[in-house]
């Protein structure tokens, strides 16, 4: 669910999952104030349109006949480790915080990131934001206005992200389309064709970005492969929402061998262990921290040679799944010759028993030539 009020809280705790919160939201005091009408509000005090998402009208029809609403924290499902992740790039940015927001609706966690920062007394950042579908992208602006963040500050950028710039075919509606507020899974792959922006673009005007946040439906391997080496240089931590296994294999190989440290990773399509007890997972979530901005004073020789040992293991591992790879196939080879010659073996012999059949004279002469050879 996209809104985080008390209402939708006690909701969490009645299904079962009071527990303690991560201890990063300490830092982030629980809003409580009038919120107006058709909006709803979360606990850093952003508000958002009920226009947005077809289920937000519910939480607003059950505040209080005043508005006097007291919010609470996020509740306990896939989308609080982007919380965890979202909080703890903002309190970690030191002179500059500095995120993109890529594939994500109506911009919520750029609001986000910009209210933790407002309580934080944290006053400059860049956001870059990306969106392909057209409301949504409208929704976007009209979204951080009314939230207050400074337009000084963005760039936004109607597009897809892709593995490299130009045009790309993308579904802006499903087979049951019913409207913006209700689909967010908006994809590469259809018949409109629309911009292209690749990561190395978005990224070569930024100096360091504290925070990648991206959900882009499926093309998440395809975009940080492309610009892996910018990424690796540039970023020091991002937020995955992933969309198969084969993908999220992929995004585990690719960030191990840039020598990365994974903070979460959990599979979309099923239920998951984690910190807070069982979550559903309807996408993933990979969290992954870049070493060469860790905060802890290494020496860069130090953190080099983690990265290459890193690679190495990558590196071998995928070696070793090659040779698995090529034994498998040596095995299936010697089977299939294994079972033509067996099948010539059983013709011949039927073609013997036919010129020479058991017992007869010229049989006995064929076995006693091939027992001579």
């Amino acid at each position: 669910m996209y809104g985080a009020s008390k209402v939708a809280s006690r909701q969490s705790a009645a299904a079962g999952t009071e527990a303690i919160h991560h201890p990063i939201f300490r830092q982030f005091p629980c809003w409580k104030g009038i919120v107006p009408p058709d909006f709803i509000v979360n606990f850093l005090g952003v508000l958002t349109r009920v226009d947005y998402f077809e289920a937000y009208r519910d939480i607003s029809n059950r505040y209080p006949e005043d508005r006097r609403v007291e919010t609470d924290y996020p509740i306990f499902d896939e989308e609080y480790f982007e919380w965890i992740d979202v909080l703890e790039a903002t309190v970690a940015a030191e002179d500059h915080f500095t995120m993109l927001e890529l594939g994500a609706g109506y911009g919520r966690w750029t609001a986000n990131a910009a209210a933790a920062l407002r309580i934080l007394g944290k006053s400059r950042s860049t956001f870059v934001a990306v969106e392909a579908e057209p409301t949504h992208f409208q929704w976007w602006s009209q979204h951080l206005a009314a939230n207050s963040v400074d337009s000084s500050n963005l760039r936004l950028v109607q597009a897809a992200v892709a593995g490299t710039d130009g045009k790309v075919g993308f579904h802006l509606e499903d087979p049951h389309y019913v409207g913006p507020a209700r689909w967010y899974g908006q994809h590469m792959g259809g018949p409109h064709s629309i911009d292209a922006v690749s990561l190395n673009t978005l990224l070569q005007p930024l100096n360091s970005v504290d925070l990648i946040d991206i959900d882009v439906q499926g093309a998440e391997l395809q975009v940080l492969q492309a610009g892996a080496q910018q990424l690796d240089e540039q970023v020091k931590r991002i937020h995955i929402g992933t969309h198969g296994s084969d993908i999220e294999a992929g995004l585990h190989s690719l960030f191990s061998r840039l020598g990365w440290i994974c903070v979460r990773s959990f599979p979309c399509g099923g239920s998951a262990e984690t910190e807070w007890g069982p979550f559903m997972f309807q996408d993933g979530v990979q969290s992954w921290l870049n070493p060469s901005f860790s905060r802890v004073p290494n020496d860069e020789i130090v953190i080099l040679s983690e990265k290459l040992a890193a690679s190495r293991r990558e590196g071998l591992r995928l070696w070793q799944e090659l040779e698995n790879m090529r034994a498998e196939r040596q095995r299936v080879h010697t089977i299939d010759r294994a079972s033509l010659t067996w099948k010539v073996l059983v013709r011949a012999g039927r073609f013997r028993d036919l010129l020479a059949p058991p017992g007869t004279r010229r049989r006995k002469m064929i076995e006693s030539i091939v027992k001579k050879s």
